[in-house]
Protein backbone atom coordinates (compact mmCIF):
# COMPACT_ATOMS: atom_id res chain seq x y z
CA UNK A 1 0.00 0.00 0.00
CA UNK A 2 1.50 3.05 -0.85
CA UNK A 3 2.16 6.73 1.20
CA UNK A 4 -0.47 8.72 -1.19
CA UNK A 5 -3.37 6.24 -0.13
CA UNK A 6 -2.66 6.00 3.27
CA UNK A 7 -1.80 9.63 3.79
CA UNK A 8 -5.70 10.48 1.57
CA UNK A 9 -7.38 8.30 3.88
CA UNK A 10 -5.78 10.01 6.67
CA UNK A 11 -6.72 13.32 5.42
CA UNK A 12 -10.16 12.44 4.64
CA UNK A 13 -10.22 11.51 9.03
CA UNK A 14 -8.55 14.57 9.66
CA UNK A 15 -11.42 16.53 7.42
CA UNK A 16 -14.18 14.57 9.31
CA UNK A 17 -12.55 14.81 12.79
CA UNK A 18 -12.88 18.65 13.21
CA UNK A 19 -15.65 19.00 11.37
CA UNK A 20 -17.58 17.05 14.32
CA UNK A 21 -15.28 18.53 17.15
CA UNK A 22 -16.52 22.37 15.56
CA UNK A 23 -20.07 20.77 16.78
CA UNK A 24 -18.91 20.37 20.03
CA UNK A 25 -18.31 22.69 23.04
CA UNK A 26 -16.48 20.29 24.45
CA UNK A 27 -14.33 18.93 21.50
CA UNK A 28 -10.83 18.95 21.67
CA UNK A 29 -10.69 22.72 19.39
CA UNK A 30 -11.88 23.87 22.98
CA UNK A 31 -8.67 21.87 24.59
CA UNK A 32 -6.26 23.27 21.69
CA UNK A 33 -7.46 26.74 22.07
CA UNK A 34 -4.94 27.35 24.67
CA UNK A 35 -1.95 25.92 22.93
CA UNK A 36 -0.87 24.52 19.03
CA UNK A 37 -0.96 20.90 18.97
CA UNK A 38 2.50 19.05 19.16
CA UNK A 39 2.51 16.33 15.93
CA UNK A 40 2.20 13.69 18.24
CA UNK A 41 -0.90 14.88 20.11
CA UNK A 42 -2.28 14.72 16.62
CA UNK A 43 -1.28 11.59 15.17
CA UNK A 44 -2.81 10.17 18.41
CA UNK A 45 -5.78 11.64 18.14
CA UNK A 46 -6.37 11.03 14.54
CA UNK A 47 -5.48 6.91 15.31
CA UNK A 48 -7.62 6.84 18.58
CA UNK A 49 -10.82 8.60 17.02
CA UNK A 50 -10.59 6.79 13.58
CA UNK A 51 -10.48 3.68 15.55
CA UNK A 52 -13.24 4.81 17.80
CA UNK A 53 -15.27 5.73 14.86
CA UNK A 54 -15.90 2.45 13.24
CA UNK A 55 -14.99 3.33 9.76
CA UNK A 56 -10.99 2.11 9.82
CA UNK A 57 -11.03 0.74 6.11
CA UNK A 58 -7.52 -0.09 6.23
CA UNK A 59 -7.60 -3.13 8.59
CA UNK A 60 -6.57 -5.28 5.56
CA UNK A 61 -3.07 -3.99 5.71
CA UNK A 62 -2.87 -2.51 9.19
CA UNK A 63 -4.31 -3.82 12.65
CA UNK A 64 -4.59 -0.31 13.45
CA UNK A 65 -4.72 2.91 12.59
CA UNK A 66 -1.30 3.77 14.85
CA UNK A 67 0.45 1.09 12.72
CA UNK A 68 -0.93 2.40 9.13
CA UNK A 69 0.22 6.37 10.32
CA UNK A 70 3.69 4.50 11.60
CA UNK A 71 4.29 3.23 8.19
CA UNK A 72 3.79 6.40 6.91
CA UNK A 73 7.20 8.70 5.80
CA UNK A 74 8.27 11.30 8.16
CA UNK A 75 6.87 14.16 5.17
CA UNK A 76 3.47 12.27 5.13
CA UNK A 77 2.87 11.91 8.95
CA UNK A 78 3.67 16.47 8.85
CA UNK A 79 1.32 17.13 5.76
CA UNK A 80 -1.28 15.14 8.29
CA UNK A 81 -0.46 17.00 11.10
CA UNK A 82 -0.15 20.39 9.12
CA UNK A 83 -3.59 20.03 7.53
CA UNK A 84 -5.34 18.92 10.82
CA UNK A 85 -3.57 22.64 12.25
CA UNK A 86 -5.06 24.33 9.14
CA UNK A 87 -8.60 22.90 9.74
CA UNK A 88 -8.57 23.58 13.75
CA UNK A 89 -8.47 27.51 11.81
CA UNK A 90 -10.86 27.26 9.48
CA UNK A 91 -12.54 23.80 10.61
CA UNK A 92 -15.80 24.76 8.01
CA UNK A 93 -14.14 26.10 4.91
CA UNK A 94 -12.59 23.97 2.00
CA UNK A 95 -11.74 20.05 2.03
CA UNK A 96 -8.08 19.20 3.40
CA UNK A 97 -8.11 17.22 -0.22
CA UNK A 98 -8.91 17.23 -3.44
CA UNK A 99 -10.71 15.04 -5.81
CA UNK A 100 -7.59 14.27 -7.82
Amino acid sequence: MDDARIKRYFLEQVQALVERSAKESEGFLAYFADHAPRDEEILALVAVSTMLSGQYRLSDRFPAPAEALAALSHEARGEICEAFRSAMKAPRQQPLISAA
